[in-house]
Formats: C-alpha cells, structure tokens, sequence
C-alpha cells in the first residue's frame, strides 16, 4: 500500500520499547549498567535408518528465523530406555558437498559439528541405527541461549533421497488488508546427497503433499506440487494470525524414498489502521483545550499502542496514546474568534506492523475568549501600562509559567533538545526527558553539562532524572558547554548547552536507532538492497546470502536480532553494530 513505503522504517520500531530497568542495587552501588543481549535459537532437524547407515540432517536458526552460522553441535543417541549408544565413524552428506559441507568429528561416543554459513548440517553414520533417539545440543554463546532438541530415529528399508524445501520467492510480510496472500514453494530432490542413487531414473516431484503452517503450528494449507516441483499457495489472510511478527513453515513428511523435509520462514503481518471520530465534538474553548475521541481501527479490529497526534497547520498542537483502539486528543491552541478551526489527525506508529492511513481531516468547533478573559485582558493591559508609568518591577508569573508547564507537546519523532521557555532570573535549567515516539516519560536518564578543559572535558553538572522524566541542573552558563544525555535504553543525544531556560527533551530508543542505522545504509546503496517495500533487516540480510556478501549478511542479521529479539539493546552493542557497518566496497555486488 501508499503509505508502507513511507511509514516503515520510523514505525519499525519502535520496533518494541521492550527495555529492562536497572536494579535498584546496581544504581545505589554507582555500578556500571551492563546488559548481555542473548536471543534464543531452535533446531530443526530428521533423522532415519537405512539398511547399511543412518543420517540426520538439519539446521540451526535464532527467534527471528535467521541461521545461525559456524553454530557448534554435539550430537549423541540415547536408547527408549535411556541407555547411551556409542555412534558409529560418520561423515558428511551436506547436499551440496562443496566448500560449506563440515565434516563430522567424534566426540564422547557421538559426533561433533559445525552449522554451515547457512545454517545447515548433514551427518551420515556408517551403520544403521534402530531403536535410539538423537539428542543435538547447541551450547549457545554470547549472543544465544543453549538448546537441546531429541529427534526420534524412523527407519527405512532402503536409502532416502535428501530433499530441500524453500520459499521461492521469499516471503517476508503478509499485507493483512488483501483478501489471500500467495506462497510458493519450491521441492528440490538432492540425489548427490544419498548413496545407492548414481545412475538411477531421475525422482517424480509432482503430486507430493505440501503443508503449510504458522508459527503457532495451525496448518494454514496443503497443496501438491507440480511438474516443476513447486506446490502454489492461495491462503486466506483470515486464516492467519493478527498484526505482528510471526513465521510460515512449509513441511514435506517424506516418502518410501524421499527424506522428510521442512523450511521456515519469518514474516511481519501489517494492517493498515484506520482513523475515525467516536462521536460528535462538543465546542469549547481552544485555549483550554477541546477533547477529540477517535476510534483507531484495522481490519483486525482495534488497534493497540501508539499515538494519535492533531495538527493545525502542519504544527502539533495534541496528541494521546492509543489503548485498545481508543483515544482521547486535546487539542489546545489560542484562537481569536469562536468558529471552526480545520485540523488533521494522523497515527503515528509504536510497532511496524501497524501502517498508518491517510489523515483525518475535521473541523473543530471552538468557542470565543469569554466574557472574563476579556477583561482579564484589559487589566493585564492597564497593570502594564501602570508598570511602565511608575517604574515598578514586575513580580516573576509564576502562576503564567505553572500553567505553561502543564501543557505537554507532542512527541516531536527525532531526538534533540528544545527551549519551552524562560526561567526568569534562574541560573540553571529545568524540564523532564521523554521518549521521541510515543512521549512517554524517561526515569533514570543522566544528564551532564561538560565543558572544554585540558585533559579532555570536564563536567560542570550533573542530574537524574525521577521517574516522571524530571530534572534540575544548576550550573553557570557557558557559550562553550555542551549537554549530554544518556539512558539505559535510549541512544544518547549531544548538543550545544542552551541558555538557562525550560527544555523539554526527546530521545529515540536504541531499537529504533540500529534500524535507522541500516534504512540509510541500505538506501544510499540502493537496490537491491533497498528493494521493495522498504530495506528491512530481513530483505537486507537475504539479498545479502543471495550475492554472497558475508560481512553484510551477518551485520544485517545481528540488527536484526537487536531490533525484534526479546533483550534490550545497550550501548556497547548499539555502538558495535555502528563500528561494524559494511564499507562501501563490500556491498558491490559479486557478478
């Protein structure tokens, strides 16, 4: 749709604010903040018996269905009643033999192995094996848990031909809004990777079954493959989950003389959302603010999370976060007469499954200034001019200052730093610290006022902030001092110190900061890394496995990892994946 190709890159997002708080212990302590971002992997895998051997083939992927390359397993067989099976001499039978295919090694009783640069492995013991279940565990690493999975042994009465199953073409999001989604997948019969078939009649590909699932297991549709080998999906998108992150999975559960096979694959479901008034606007004063309810919907129903933001002008002037498919903006302005003012009404996103629709454009009846603001007005003028007259010095508005404070703009969608007022004969500055997307209030982060000095900068102030994103920093002013601010899940923001004043300041977490970092990497390189509908972590790292551009594969899959997995994103990684982008001469294409 129009505005997927717009709206993606910032609403991938917000990707999930998921952050973890630091201890209570640790902040006491003064202890440096430090947080260990680990994914979580899976093994899928067969495994049969033949007459003479035995193979299990497999591979290795992370929760967001990437493989896992150079992954080291350990694999042994257990009997039904639990007793150890010593495993006889293997060796490889990775389909496409070649440079990527690893060479089991022995290992207490049973084998030791690597994952190819796809996520791959292949074992063939040189005996058969009945009776026994193979148990393949991945230690895990610095970036993934471990994981164990039991695969029971079926057996056969004669060798199996390997079979690879793919998505042909990939398919990586499903546009909730059509009516079907097409899915194709491809059957490839590997007569190199099994002994016993050189020199006999090529396999039949048609006619065999097809399954496909979703992440939840749900079979979706069964469909039987053609001549070519591949089996055409029609599904219904009703038959799919809801707006979010999910997966398919095609599955072939083998023949007499073909291999079980099986291929997943992630996707984003995404929903256009829709705008609407819940009901009528009631006039009222534009300086007070006039409450405007609107119902936010997709063709899923309701939707949740995000923002709904009111402009007058192009300038935000309210905006309220959207719960269960509802919210309430007070738009607040000065208005000179009573009328109707246009204005427009826009979602902004916190997930990037939810693509925002056009505007909504109403009218907002709003009343005149009252009968007691005007007078008020008039005083206002005759105390000023009885100031000037007589000379007096004016007491500081408190009051006027209280009020303005109360007003809260909208989240402006960038980090910076803006000057909401002055302080009238303050030396310090004052505000709160909220996130750039969605306005909510940020605890805990650090600012500091740093100034030149000899041996680097030194640091002049520093404050926290409480947990309603407030702060205070009392300091001198200096032309030449800085402010920087810090969070634990946010990216930090620098800027030149303003002058003593009211500042309210946004910053932008670091999920969305990794995927910006790849959005502009992928568009000054262009396509086919930017490739439609926009250049997601997903088409990236796929495009780069299909050019053979390791370092541009791995860089795309750790962010990823970073952006959608479930551990926060801290500021070593976010500073890592920075230090580890492609160089321009990597991503030319190999021809």
């Amino acid at each position: 749709m129009r505005g997927l190709r717009r709206c993606l890159p910032g609403a991938l997002l917000a990707a999930t604010a998921l952050a973890a708080a630091p201890s209570a212990h640790a902040q006491t302590q003064g202890a440096p903040l430090r947080i260990h971002v680990r994914g979580s992997a899976q093994i899928e895998a067969v495994a049969w018996t033949e007459v003479d051997a035995f193979v299990v083939r497999g591979s290795v992927v992370d929760d967001a269905r990437s493989a896992i390359a150079d992954a080291p397993l350990a694999i042994d067989a257990v009997t039904s009643a639990g007793a150890p099976v010593s495993l006889p001499a293997a060796e490889s039978c990775a389909a496409d033999g070649g440079a990527r295919a690893r060479e089991p090694r022995p290992s207490q009783g049973g084998y030791a192995i690597a994952t190819d640069e796809r996520g791959g492995f292949c074992v063939r013991g040189r005996a058969p094996l009945a009776d026994a279940t193979l148990r393949i565990r991945f230690a895990g690493g610095k970036l993934y848990d471990a994981v164990e999975a039991k695969i029971p042994i079926e057996a056969h009465a004669a060798p199996l031909a390997p079979v690879i199953l793919r998505f042909d073409p990939p398919v990586d999001a499903i546009d909730l809004d059509r009516p079907t989604v097409n899915v194709t997948v491809a059957l490839r019969i590997d007569r190199s990777g099994a002994r016993g078939f050189a020199g006999a009649a090529p396999f039949e590909r048609e006619q065999l079954s097809i399954v496909l699932e979703d992440e939840r297991g749900a079979q979706l549709a069964e469909a039987p493959t053609g001549g070519d080998g591949r089996a055409r999906f029609e599904v219904p998108t009703d038959r799919v989950d809801g707006a979010g992150q999910g997966a398919l999975r095609a599955r072939f559960d083998g023949t007499a003389t073909l291999a079980k096979a099986s291929v997943s694959q992630g996707v984003v479901r995404y929903a256009q959302v829709t705008l609407a008034l819940s009901h009528p606007i009631e006039r009222a004063r534009a300086e007070d603010g006039v409450p405007v309810d609107v119902d936010v919907r997709s063709s899923r129903g309701p939707v949740e999370g995000g923002v709904v933001e009111a402009l007058r002008a192009g300038e935000p002037v309210g905006a309220a976060a959207v719960s269960e498919g509802k919210a309430r903006v007070i738009a607040a302005f000065t208005a000179e007469r009573e009328g109707t003012v246009p204005i427009s009404l826009r979602y902004v996103p916190a997930s990037p499954w939810w693509i925002p629709g056009a505007e909504l454009a109403i009218d907002l009846p709003v009343a005149g200034p009252g009968a007691w603001r005007q007078l008020a007005l008039g005083a206002a003028v005759l105390a000023i001019a009885g100031w000037v007259l007589g000379g007096w010095r004016r007491a500081p508005k408190r009051a006027a200052a209280h009020a303005s404070e109360e007003r809260s703009p909208a989240p402006p969608g960038r980090a910076g730093v803006r000057v909401m007022g002055p302080l009238e004969g303050a030396t310090g500055w004052r505000g709160a610290v909220a996130d750039a997307h969605d306005g909510t209030p940020i605890a805990r982060a650090e600012l500091v006022i740093v100034v030149p000095a000899f041996d680097g900068s030194g640091v002049v102030a520093r404050a926290v902030t409480d947990d309603a994103g407030e702060f205070s920093l009392e300091a001198p002013y200096r032309s030449d001092a800085k402010l920087v601010v810090r969070a634990p899940t946010h990216s930090s923001h620098e800027q030149a110190l303003p002058s003593p004043s009211k500042l309210g300041i946004a910053l932008v977490t670091r999920r969305r900061a990794v995927l910006d970092r790849l959005v502009r990497w992928a568009r000054r390189h262009g396509a086919p890394f930017e490739g439609p509908p926009e250049p997601t972590p997903g088409h990236v790292r796929r495009v780069a496995s299909r050019v053979q551009q390791r370092e541009v594969e791995l860089w795309a899959s750790r962010i990823e990892h970073a952006a959608f997995g479930p551990d926060p994103v801290d500021e070593r990684l976010e500073q890592d994946l920075g230090a580890s982008e492609p160089k321009p001469g990597v991503s030319q294409l190999t021809p």
